[in-house]
């Protein structure tokens, strides 16, 4: 069984984790209440106190804050033993609302979380809608039933809301249970609301992503044009988040007249309460996309990796490291694969190589060592040292993925081990063989650790990977062989007859190049003859 909850720290720097997201900084003052709390040894008390602190804050709107409660729950589950407790309630609706709050930054480190609930506690009904909840708000239908149906089938209780769940989720509804929150129903839409950017009207038809203090959703304006639009709540945020957004703002001005791989930013407002930012919209995010399907096609693989490749590049041209590339930050547009949000992108001055950080953000799976390693200065704050070799590492793990289906670290589950594994040079990573020998050359080049023997952007846009290579068809070589026979065999010949029958010959196989194969036949026997 694979264990998530372990909470050590790293030598020199405290680690918080947002689902796949790692955020280095000082350690969050959580140890007051909670520790005496949790002496108590009893999951009611730990599940009331997490209740109620969850109470004073919103973790969807609030990062901090969510790193608090994931901390809060990080300790109870190190003190609480999950096999001694997982058959109570209470023990297991804090595995649950754990996996939840995880699934608010990424959800791929949600489904593990759901799937170690679902195995310990699985005689609770709401176990597993939750997780079947979860599964349907990302759109994995299939995946929600599948869950509902092991449930009825292992008799969990009660069974009547588990079938209330089967029946709202076959007749198309978002919620399979009724609740009080709206603000917890999953793809909810707004049939009544609109927003105005700068005296201009659009009508909200759902929100598409949340993260932070921020909101995206999918509008219509009045000419039944279809847009994203994000929306920041200023009151909620903290400075540096601000500054992010501007910063986003920023780079989308500037880049998108660069690159059609660049998501387009048409219009934005900015109060000291709001920003707007009206954007193209797309249909879905690479994350979602790979999460739909059990295999990627090579086509579509090579194709999605050029987009991304040239979106990237761009960004480099112009100065800027994204430092956070993950499947999420990518939007299909099109059957096209645009790069968005820059919040904590970077600028590189023209005579540098590298930046150092004031701290490590980035998410854990994709994040390269460099980013990951402590770099203190004598203010004793951790720092990171970026550079564009970091987005190839980032590029490369997207890349396995797509290959291979998880990311290269994804099987490490405890975070401060996979931490150490990325940095860790004797510890290898798994290439399994590939019919195609360019790709995995190209996953082995981006996956380096060493950022200065890595391969660059350049190089991999003009890799073998992406070149096209045509060949004849092998039909053709042996046509032509034949027909070079059968023309000098004629010609030793040395007659006018032989010499005009050659001159046929050569005709009816240009013919044969262009004519369907049954019409060929017929109309090669009237020529013949």
């Amino acid at each position: 069984m694979r264990m998530l909850f372990t909470n050590r720290s790293l030598p020199a720097m405290a680690v918080v984790c947002l689902g796949e997201s790692i955020l280095i900084s000082p350690p969050l003052d959580t140890t007051g209440n909670i520790n005496q709390i949790i002496s108590s040894n009893s999951p009611e008390a730990c599940y009331t106190y997490l209740t109620n602190l969850e109470k004073t804050g919103d973790p969807r709107t609030d990062a901090t804050f969510l790193c608090r409660l994931l901390d809060c729950y990080s300790k109870v589950f190190s003190k609480l033993p999950l096999a001694r407790h997982s058959k109570t309630e209470s023990y297991a609706r804090m595995l649950i609302r754990y996996a939840e709050l995880k699934g608010i930054e990424d959800p791929d480190d949600a489904e593990d979380n759901f799937i170690i609930a679902r195995t310990n506690s699985k005689a609770f009904a709401f176990v597993h809608i939750a997780h079947a909840q979860f599964e349907h708000s990302q759109g994995n239908t299939k995946k929600s039933t599948c869950i509902l149906q092991k449930a009825l089938a292992s008799n969990a209780k009660p069974v009547e809301h588990l079938q209330m769940a089967m029946k709202n989720l076959k007749s198309g509804k978002s919620q399979l249970l009724p609740t009080e929150d709206k603000e917890d129903i999953a793809g909810y839409a707004f049939t009544n609301e609109s927003i105005t950017i700068k005296g201009r009207q659009f009508f909200i038809l759902k929100m598409i992503g949340r993260g932070g203090s921020s909101k995206v959703y999918q509008v219509l304006d009045q000419k039944k044009q279809l847009y994203a639009v994000k929306y920041v709540n200023l009151e909620e945020a903290d400075a540096q988040t601000i500054e992010s957004y501007k910063n986003e703002i920023e780079h989308l001005n500037h880049l998108q007249q660069y690159s059609d791989q660049i998501i387009k930013l048409y219009d934005y407002e900015i109060t000291d309460g709001y920003i707007y930012m009206l954007m193209e919209c797309g249909s879905l995010d690479l994350n979602t996309w790979l999460r739909s399907r059990k295999t990627v096609n090579s086509l579509d693989r090579k194709f999605y990796w050029r987009n991304m490749l040239e979106a990237v590049q761009t960004i480099h041209k112009h100065g800027i490291v994204h430092s956070d590339l993950k499947p999420a930050n990518f939007v299909i547009v099109n059957a096209s694969l645009k790069l968005i949000d820059f919040g904590i992108a970077n600028h590189i001055q023209p005579d540098m190589t590298s930046v150092v950080k004031d701290s490590q953000v980035g998410t854990l799976n994709y994040m390269p060592p460099e980013a990951i390693k402590d770099t203190t200065s004598k203010s004793g704050k951790p720092k990171s040292k970026i550079s564009p070799k970091g987005d190839v590492w980032s590029l490369g793990c997207i890349l396995y993925c797509m290959t291979y289906g998880k990311t290269p670290f994804q099987h490490i589950t405890n975070q401060i081990t996979k931490l150490h594994a990325i940095i860790d040079p004797s510890h290898e990573i798994d290439f399994p063989d590939i019919p195609e020998k360019d790709l995995l050359d190209v996953l082995k080049r981006c996956l380096i650790r060493n950022p200065k023997e890595r391969i660059s952007i350049a190089d991999l846009l003009d890799h073998p990977y992406l070149r096209l290579q045509p060949q004849k068809p092998p039909e053709q070589e042996t046509c032509n062989s034949d027909l070079k026979r059968i023309l000098n065999e004629l010609a030793a010949l040395e007659s006018p007859n032989s010499i005009a029958r050659a001159a046929s010959v050569s005709i009816l196989f240009t013919l044969s190049l262009l004519v369907p194969c049954d019409h060929f036949q017929i109309f090669g026997c009237i020529f013949l003859v």
